[in-house]
């Protein structure tokens, strides 16, 4: 069974492109990772991969709206990374809205989780900022769980407001491992760390991460991180390492 990884945090904190230079990180030894983003406000195969062909049925939705979710259907729905054949990826497709399928349901989001896990060695579950049952279930299910937040106060307002959803001890909420997304020097690092219970990490803006976004070249972003972002991304590979014997 993979290692699945749960990213969730604030909107606009770099959480999809952490996501990207995650999975570059953990399949540099040939070892395989997919990417998984269930949010249908924002489609995210067409983001991921804007030249890349993809199939017109690739959708993510008709696998968390499907009666049976078996690993053959899983791994049916799964975009591979023409560039980076060692990642896929699974998303809403160019068109999808929250209308274009039932809403998700918390055992069809626990299944897919669990499907993915048996076809590769990580799955990266990219949450949206907003609380669905998708979200929950990932950071349930998830071996590691990241916190990306803006360090300001749109961040802490977004991590005060969703503390109580996250209280079950199921969620583990004391173990995530909280990193500040799209730091800026102007930012009061220091400050919102104190009041979110300190950094783990930080994930510094760079104009250069930037353009590989913009310029389609998302996956190559990793050769753009500074010494900080990746000690960010060393920290939670050495989680998911120690994780490896469970």
């Amino acid at each position: 069974m993979g290692k699945i990884i749960a990213i969730w945090g604030s909107s606009g904190s770099g959480k999809s492109v952490f996501s990207c230079i995650l999975a570059k990180a953990l399949t540099k030894d040939k070892r395989k990772a997919v990417i998984i983003n269930a949010d249908s406000s924002t489609p995210m195969l067409p983001v991921w991969l804007p030249s890349q062909i993809i199939k017109a049925d690739a959708s993510i939705g008709h696998v968390l709206s499907s009666e049976k979710i078996d690993s053959a259907l899983v791994a049916g729905k799964v975009t591979i990374v023409k560039s980076f054949t060692l990642i896929g990826l699974m998303g809403y497709v160019a068109g999808d809205n929250p209308l274009s399928y039932p809403e998700i349901q918390h055992d069809a989001a626990l299944n897919l989780i669990a499907e993915a896990s048996k076809l590769v060695n990580f799955v990266i579950l990219d949450c949206s900022s907003t609380m669905t049952n998708f979200t929950f279930a990932a950071i349930g299910a998830a071996d590691c769980i990241v916190r990306i937040l803006t360090p300001d106060l749109k961040g802490v307002n977004y991590l005060k407001s969703h503390q109580p959803l996250l209280a079950d001890a199921r969620f583990r909420y004391a173990e995530h491992i909280t990193l500040a997304g799209l730091a800026r020097p102007f930012h009061a690092i220091e400050k919102t760390g104190h009041i979110v219970g300190g950094w783990a990490g930080l994930l510094p803006y760079g104009k250069e991460i930037d353009l590989c976004v913009t310029e389609e070249n998302i996956f190559n972003a990793i050769d753009y991180c500074n010494s900080l972002y990746m000690e960010s991304i060393k920290k939670v590979l050495e989680v998911v390492s120690a994780n490896d014997g469970e």
